[in-house]
């Protein structure tokens, strides 16, 4: 095999790729298809909102032990807040919204929510990841893989993350690029033998469809009404979840 020479050898190792792993249909299919390729990502991170549907949670114990077998570091992590408006302390989604009488930010109008016990609990953990400590000290930026599929949902949502620069790390769309959307994605887990995960979202998330919410089990049901409850005193634009 022959040398490369001082001018050919690569100035530093590749940037570290990170999967931001939401335990939904794109993002498996991603991670599938990643790992068939001999490119699976250096790291998968999941952030638990603590108000994932309970079939998102014991799909964890499907592909957990998928991703063990074949060496993929998987990582899940958690918002862990500061500062409370009131008391006691809370570390959900769900805690947050009985403790300070309120719904989720999108029920409002907002994303916040999505950003605060998502993104931010993520940001955290890679701050404190060795390469991506190393990357950042030679120059690169982290490269974070995204499922946004090609669909016409997530062609809006790219259209919006891509306005965004980030001076530490670079995101990728791989399912994009392969024209994959969530039928494709779908099609390729089934194909490695492995369940379809449910449809990634908080249970009380107003983006779910009434069949999703008929689907939940009792106990989720009387949360809801629980927090509506709570909530409803402080409310002035919208009637409920």
């Amino acid at each position: 095999m022959a040398t490369l020479t001082a001018a050919q050898q690569p100035d530093h190792p590749p940037a570290p790729t990170v999967l931001a792993y939401g335990v939904g249909v794109d993002s498996t299919g991603l991670l599938v298809e990643l790992a068939s390729r001999g490119e699976p990502p250096d790291l998968v991170l999941t952030a638990d909102t603590g108000v994932e549907k309970p079939l998102t949670y014991a799909y964890l114990d499907v592909i957990g032990p998928w991703m063990a077998a074949r060496g993929i570091r998987h990582e899940i992590v958690r918002y862990e807040p500061r500062r409370f408006k009131h008391w006691p302390p809370y570390h959900s989604l769900l805690e947050m919204a009985l403790t300070n009488g309120t719904l989720p930010s999108k029920s409002l109008g907002g994303s916040s929510c999505s950003l605060k016990y998502t993104k931010a609990p993520q940001d955290a953990f890679l701050k404190t990841w060795q390469p991506a400590i190393d990357a950042w000290a030679r120059g690169q930026k982290v490269v974070r893989l995204i499922g946004f599929d090609a669909g016409p949902r997530d062609t809006i949502r790219h259209a919006h993350a891509a306005k965004i620069e980030d001076p530490l790390y670079n995101y990728r769309h791989p399912l994009r690029d392969w024209g994959w959307d969530r039928e494709a994605c779908a099609r390729r887990i089934e194909a490695e033998g492995l369940p379809v995960p449910p449809k990634s979202s908080c249970w009380f998330c107003i983006g779910m469809t009434p069949q999703e919410v008929r689907d939940l089990p009792a106990w989720c049901l009387r949360l809801l009404v629980l927090v509506e409850a709570r909530a409803a005193p402080r409310l002035h634009i919208v009637e409920g979840l």
